[in-house]
């Protein structure tokens, strides 16, 4: 899991800022608002979005030791909820806590993490390593993932360059300690996942 982790920051480092080229630029567009504002999501609705997403019931997302709810047990304060019965805390924080992007990339990895478990043991129902290779994974069948990630995420077709980071990101995630990885078509579903589902544009509204 350390290592996991370790290179989920690297993902979210490494795709989280895309550089938008002029290829990229929409040509027309919604009028732009000129009161724009958005919310960070709270962490039941955070979890509901991914639950949607990927195809995982709700109450089964996301456990901490594989038994309590990530946001009712675990982060429900931080992530803008909250407990009048147990905590006395009747409204949510004014302002998000300073440990609420950890709890957000902690519910974003496990949810991936679960997903891509699930593709594994049923592979004829896959949802995001759909037609995964045993080997090398193929230019095509990244690119093509990578635009299933956007589609199930973020409801949008990823632009080039987007799609251009995620999959050169592979490149990074085939090779472990010098030597190449086996796991690298999984560590790279995951981690791809998980850098959208951490992104700015997921985790607001």
């Amino acid at each position: 899991m350390k290592t996991l982790l370790t290179l989920a920051a690297a993902a979210a480092i490494t795709l989280a800022a895309s550089t938008v080229t002029a290829a990229d630029k929409p040509t027309a567009g919604p009028p732009v608002s000129l009161d724009p504002k958005i919310k960070f999501k709270d962490g039941d609705r955070f979890l509901g979005d991914l639950s949607s997403a990927l195809e995982i019931p709700r109450d089964s997302i996301c456990k901490e030791l594989g038994q309590y709810d990530c946001f009712k047990d675990a982060f429900r304060i931080v992530l803008g909820g909250t407990e009048a019965e147990n905590l006395g805390v009747n409204v949510p924080l004014e302002e998000e806590a300073m440990t609420a992007p950890i709890a957000v990339d902690r519910l974003a990895l496990r949810a991936c993490v679960n997903r891509v478990k699930l593709d594994l043991d049923d592979p004829k129902h896959a949802v995001l390593m759909k037609n995964a290779p045993k080997g090398k994974a193929s230019k095509g069948w990244l690119k093509s993932t990578t635009a299933v990630v956007y589609d199930r995420i973020l409801n949008r077709v990823p632009t080039s360059s987007e799609t251009a980071k995620m999959t050169g990101f592979y490149d990074q995630v085939a090779v472990k300690a010098g030597k190449p990885n086996p796991d690298a078509t999984k560590d790279w579903v995951t981690l791809s996942c998980f850098a959208t589902a951490s992104s700015t544009e997921n985790i607001f509204y």
